[in-house]
């Protein structure tokens, strides 16, 4: 039974890759209409507009029938969660797939109780609710930022920011203050908030960094406002890194600033390498030697290093910019 199953999922995946072949056809449309999510997930994202086109309307109700002995059928959800993917890919909208899917609970026994798989599902259907701007796309984000899964929170904070309504951003605001667990669904948070609201965000991101504020949920905003790129981010994280214990600065900060690829950020970080002390010059080099592909980045950080007081920071910093890896590491 194994065996005939790895075969069956075999011919899926030479038909996925191949999808002009003769046979690859059928293929696929047996897959999706079998009851096995594996071979569903294997098809699911063959699907598209064009030698496949016929397919798309099978992929409803593969959904369905997998959500039938959903634990037997679809362990792990990767059939349902294949096709809400494919659907939200072709900019299809079907609702018996994303309004099921997005209150789909899923808890299969794990080691010492059982586990929730859809949180993903949740995540995806999310999405797909606000691409296609239904009216009631921010009561189902709301209800997904309160989700129980970390996958579905930040997946609803996404969506939240790719909705393009103004009006998402109060519940992004209300989710950051009143904070995650999960640094990623507070990451999720501030670069939906930058999407929305552009430089009027800045104020509200850069109170986490103000303040006297201290610990993750400072560190994920820095982040944030890096990746940002926006015009006013310099002297706000500037002022954070003078006021941060070393560690902070070192992994966080720096890199926030190079992160804004800013000439003002960027002659900082050059500053720190040439005078600092030898921990912050090093830190600062390892946070521009993420952009060490530009030769004339790499080419002014080698020459402050060069120039700096102590000759081991020099060779440090070559290395730094010598290796992929340096530039990650403590």
């Amino acid at each position: 039974m194994a065996k005939k199953l790895e075969e069956r999922l075999a011919r899926v995946h030479e038909s996925a890759a191949d999808p002009t072949r003769p046979d690859a056809l059928p293929a696929l449309r047996e897959a999706l209409r079998s009851k096995i999510g594996i071979l569903v997930a294997a098809a699911a994202p063959a699907v598209g507009e064009e030698e496949t086109a016929a397919l798309i309307d099978e992929l409803p109700a593969a959904f369905v029938r997998l959500l039938d002995r959903p634990i037997e059928r679809d362990p792990g959800c990767r059939g349902k969660v294949a096709v809400a993917r494919a659907l939200h890919r072709l900019d299809r909208w079907v609702e018996e797939v994303f309004a099921r899917g997005v209150r789909t609970v899923q808890r299969e026994p794990v080691w010492g109780g059982s586990e929730d798989t859809a949180a993903e599902l949740r995540g995806v259907c999310g999405l797909a609710y606000a691409h296609a701007g239904r009216a009631d796309a921010l009561d189902i984000l709301a209800e997904l930022l309160a989700d129980p899964e970390r996958t579905a929170r930040a997946a609803a904070a996404q969506a939240l920011g790719d909705a393009g309504r103004p009006d998402a951003a109060a519940l992004l605001r209300y989710k950051a203050l009143v904070g995650d667990d999960e640094p990623a669904v507070l990451a999720a948070c501030f670069a939906s908030l930058v999407a929305l609201s552009g430089e009027a965000a800045l104020p509200f991101i850069a109170r986490f960094l103000t303040g006297g504020e201290r610990g993750e949920r400072a560190e994920v905003a820095a982040l944030a406002l890096g990746e940002s790129r926006l015009a006013g981010a310099f002297p706000v994280l500037r002022a954070w890194c003078e006021d941060s214990p070393p560690a902070a600065r070192a992994q966080v900060g720096y890199l926030a600033l190079a992160l804004l690829r800013q000439d003002a950020a960027t002659d900082y970080l050059l500053g720190l390498v040439e005078t600092a002390d030898r921990k912050d010059a090093i830190a600062a080099a390892r946070a521009l030697a993420t952009f060490r592909e530009d030769p004339a980045l790499a080419g002014r950080a080698l020459a402050a290093a060069a120039a700096h007081p102590d000759r081991a920071v020099g060779a440090e910093v070559r290395a730094v910019f010598a290796s992929p890896t340096a530039a990650g590491s403590s």
